[in-house]
């Protein structure tokens, strides 16, 4: 919460002032009003006009005191309202001036604590006057009043006003300095103590003064910055940042601030520069800040990540834009994308990600998904020689039941381990179904996720499925996704391939090739089958040499390690060809089927026997 400054306290108190004026009249002229006549027979004004003139007086400077005119009027006006009273008070009732120098010291008590002078040098004049008064116009009082009164009074005033002028002025000093300490702790709170860049907070009051939403946020996010203290200590991960955010200060365009978001996480906020790429731009800063960093003795590599906020959006809140780009600087490192861009398709994304998330919270397994079967086809046997088992999610979620959407968000849950253990029965079932259609070594098969892999009751519960429905290890294929969450060092994840292995399941790796699987981790999954090519490396493959390149490769490993190769995702008959050409003979993808319903499945097996019979 921001401070309030000199300013915003003499607003307050012009507030309290209007409150006390009006309550003040508001009991005058009740004590008026219940006044007997002989107390205003020597009143210069009648009853109601007294009380009228009190509730004006009243009303008139709290209206004042709530007013948008400028402080330093407002406190004049203050001022004349409320030290009018004493004038006034004299002409109302003679005797009245007798006591009128009391009631100038009310006020003068109220000019002490004042944070605006204005206030204590109306009521310092206004009191010399009202006394100077009283002393030349003793005739108008009904109580004899001695010449001396008026000296001792004058002194009293005097001095009174001498204590009330040092008191006010130590009072204002104070106040000032106060205010100075504030705006100063203020300040550093504002301020990252490490490197003087901006924080969240201080972020958030420059966008406030700013009131711009237009600008650009660029989050700048050092990967390996905590490994940094690990393995080099503390002082070179503080000198890498520091090096880090000079090199970016002298590299990029013009800029309006720095912020350290959290730890290696540095924002910039910037205008739109005109007719230049953001992204090459920011392609070209990536490459130049990962250049080595030369601390002491030691050459250092970061991994950088740049996440660019375009600013084309209807959220106000800055915060929040700094949490889209946090979120997104992590999908960046997972994708192990070095730029990426927040615009509008992004932010679409975001926002079916948030709704599917709340809607997977209230999902039931049994009731909200279903499975479809897509068949796998070899060219050479030119049959089906096993089929896998998809998950699609009953949902009104537009595009949401896709499981690009929704499994990475059930991974984030326990909701993944009871889905897969569903997935993993179902595709029992379905294998059971199929006896009698498909010879004895066609393959169900069921992918399954990291978090299944390291749960203790994975591999007890996969071993009661084979003995509920009488199967054979070898026809359940475990499908493992190659990502940067499957940790091939992990212990929990290498005891549980330890047991599949010794049960004998066949293994796939999918999407081989988009993690980071070494030929070591090769070799740890055996009993490894199959290796799955995923669609981007067959996508249009006969105009790219690169991919033939890359494909025949992995091939090669393929056969090195004598497990199978299939290709996924394949839709045109070019595409097999050359997958063929290079001897590729398993395939996988809508060219040779679709994924279908079980009950689909089975009446194209039988339609297939059928024609083999005939």
């Amino acid at each position: 919460m921001p401070l309030s400054t000199t300013n915003d306290t003499t607003v307050a108190q012009q507030h309290w002032m209007g409150n006390f004026a009006l309550f003040m009249m508001i009991a005058g002229a009740l004590i008026f009003l219940g006044t007997t006549d002989d107390v205003l027979q020597n009143a210069y004004l009648n009853r109601s006009m007294i009380v009228t003139l009190l509730l004006v007086i009243g009303i008139t400077t709290f209206i004042i005191s709530r007013s948008h005119i400028a402080s330093k009027y407002q406190s004049h006006l203050l001022s004349i309202m409320l030290l009018i009273v004493p004038i006034i008070s004299i002409n109302l009732l003679p005797y009245a001036a007798v006591t009128a120098w009391a009631s100038c010291f009310l006020f003068l008590m109220i000019a002490l604590i004042s944070y605006n002078r204005i206030v204590m040098w109306y009521t310092i004049v206004v009191v010399l006057a009202t006394n100077l008064f009283i002393m030349f116009n003793t005739t108008t009082t009904m109580v004899e009043i001695d010449s001396s009164d008026h000296v001792a009074r004058l002194g009293m005033v005097t001095i009174g006003i001498c204590i009330a002028l040092i008191i006010n002025h130590l009072h204002i000093r104070n106040l000032s300095q106060l205010h100075s300490l504030a705006n100063q702790l203020d300040e550093a709170a504002k301020r990252d103590p490490q490197t003087e860049l901006l924080n969240l907070r201080g972020l958030e009051d420059f966008f406030d003064d700013a009131n711009r939403q237009d600008l650009l946020l660029v989050g700048i996010h050092l990967e390996n910055y905590y490994e940094l203290a690990r393995y080099f200590g503390e002082d070179i991960q503080a000198r890498v940042l520091f090096e880090c955010i000079e090199r970016l200060q002298s590299l990029l365009p013009p800029y309006l601030a720095l912020v350290r978001i959290e730890g290696g996480t540095i924002g910039v906020v910037m205008e739109k520069p005109e007719g230049v790429s953001c992204h090459d731009e920011m392609e070209l800063l990536s490459q130049k800040m990962s250049a080595p960093y030369q601390i002491d003795l030691h050459q250092i590599y970061v991994n950088l990540y740049i996440v660019i906020d375009d600013g084309d959006t209807l959220q106000k809140s800055w915060m929040k834009r700094v949490q889209q780009v946090n979120s997104a600087l992590q999908e960046s490192v997972q994708n192990d994308k070095k730029v990426m861009c927040i615009d509008q398709t992004w932010r679409c994304e975001q926002t079916l990600r948030v709704e599917a998330a709340r809607a997977l919270s209230l999902a039931e397994v049994n009731r909200d998904f279903y499975l479809v079967y897509q068949l796998q086809y070899d060219s050479n046997q030119q049959t089906f020689v096993g089929l896998e088992a998809l998950v699609r999610w009953k949902t009104e979620l537009s595009k949401a039941n896709q499981p690009s959407v929704f499994i990475p968000i059930a991974e984030k849950s326990d909701l993944i381990i009871r889905l897969g253990e569903w997935i993993f029965e179902e595709g029992c079932k379905t294998r059971k179904r199929l006896i009698g259609l498909v010879p004895e070594n066609f393959t169900v098969s069921v992918n399954v996720s990291p978090r299944q892999l390291t749960n203790e009751s994975f591999m007890p519960f996969i071993e009661r499925m084979l003995l509920k429905y009488s199967l054979k290890p070898q026809q359940i294929k475990i499908e493992i996704t190659e990502s940067q969450s499957l940790d091939f060092e992990s212990q929990p994840i290498l005891r549980a391939l330890r047991r599949i292995k010794t049960l004998d399941f066949p293994v796939s790796l999918d999407d081989f090739g988009t993690g980071h699987a070494s030929y070591h981790v090769l070799e740890r999954l055996l009993p490894l089958r199959q290796l799955k090519i995923p669609k981007q490396f067959i996508e249009q493959i006969e105009e790219s040499a690169k991919r033939q390149s890359i494909l025949e490769s992995i091939f090669q490993l393929t056969r090195s390690m004598n497990v199978e190769c299939i290709v996924e995702g394949v839709e045109t008959g070019e595409e097999v060809r050359i997958a063929k050409d290079i001897g590729i003979h398993l395939f996988q993808g809508y060219f040779f089927a679709k994924p279908v319903s079980l009950t689909d499945i089975i009446l194209l097996l039988e339609s297939k026997n059928k024609e083999a019979m005939e």
